[in-house]
């Protein structure tokens, strides 16, 4: 997973867009359900979170707010119109090769924030109005898109493949519809039982794939027999507690294994920055039939500190786009 994935994961955070709620299609909002069985399958990695949630937990806000002060997070919302911290649901995964794409759910006028993204573009080459309102062009380095998928549901997606775009939308049609989505299996197909599970949690990691590893390596045999994986996140007033579900067969001997893996990761420049030096005495490690689990907790005040360190200019780059 390369570092712009904790862009992707701030961004989550950005896209709730302020404005008036509206009539009409309301009920579109209820029929679309959940985001996440909206993706097509494909993404080796795909993030979901609720922002307004996890913004009243101080672990959390704290996080967001040595990232953005409020004078950016002001500009930003006077730029675009976007209120953050406001989303509701949001889900993101990174496209190969270099794209991205952001589902998002508030109380805002998704048609509305569509034209204005629209408006914004440099070189516009879709406008359309039917059966959902879309905008798509050129704009700095990449090619976006912005759609409207129900009054209160806005998609935002940089460098997307257009085929994988029209079977989300196709999947989408079919919800509203009423339709099954068995001729276009999606994410929640491939992992349904581990994001069962996981799906009510504030925020959650899925590999919904076997993790690509360099071969040869301890790691990868290892992991050889991996399935898939949950990363769960829920904030408190000063930690962060972290849960690894990783599904799969693991050899004889995976408990000392993952905590030798721990100890390496803990020890490293970035796990030394990110205050993952006491990750390993103070975790918990279960192997059983159906994979492993490892829990840990990690304190906010570190985090933020690693984080603001590292990432800071990451993230200013995406607030100013």
């Amino acid at each position: 997973m390369r570092w712009q994935w904790f862009g992707v994961a701030c961004a989550l955070i950005v896209v709730a867009c302020g404005g008036a709620q509206r009539g009409g299609r309301a009920d579109e909002d209820q029929r679309l359900g959940p985001l996440l069985p909206l993706l097509p399958s494909g993404p080796s990695w795909v993030i979901q979170a609720h922002p307004r949630a996890l913004a009243e937990q101080q672990a959390t806000l704290s996080l967001w707010r040595a990232l953005v002060p409020e004078d950016r997070e002001r500009a930003f919302q006077e730029r675009t119109g976007v209120a953050p911290l406001q989303v509701d649901e949001a889900v993101g995964c990174e496209l190969p090769p270099h794209g991205w794409l952001i589902l998002a759910r508030g109380a805002f006028d998704a048609d509305q924030v569509v034209e204005r993204a629209g408006e914004r573009l440099a070189v516009p080459d879709v406008r359309s109005d039917e059966p959902l309102k879309r905008r798509e062009g050129l704009a700095g380095q990449g090619r976006y898109a912005y759609a409207a998928l129900s009054p209160h549901v806005l998609l935002v997606a940089k460098d997307a493949p257009p085929d994988w775009l029209a079977k989300l939308f196709a999947r989408r049609a079919a919800t509203l519809e009423g339709r099954p989505n068995a001729q276009m299996p999606g994410l929640v197909d491939d992992v349904g039982p581990l994001l069962a599970e996981h799906a009510a949690e504030p925020l959650l990691l899925v590999a919904p794939q076997p993790l690509k590893l360099e071969p040869g390596t301890g790691v990868s045999l290892l992991f050889a027999r991996e399935r898939a994986l949950a990363l769960t996140v829920r904030p408190t007033h000063e930690t962060l507690a972290v849960a690894i579900d990783m599904r799969g067969e693991f050899p004889p001997g995976a408990e000392n294994n993952l905590r030798t893996l721990a100890r390496s990761l803990s020890s490293t420049q970035l796990g030394r920055a990110l205050g993952f030096l006491r990750v390993p005495e103070t975790m918990a490690v279960r192997v059983d039939d159906q994979g492993a689990t490892v829990t840990f907790a990690l304190l906010a005040r570190e985090l933020v500190a690693g984080v603001r360190m590292m990432f800071f200019d990451d993230l200013r780059t995406i607030l100013g786009n």
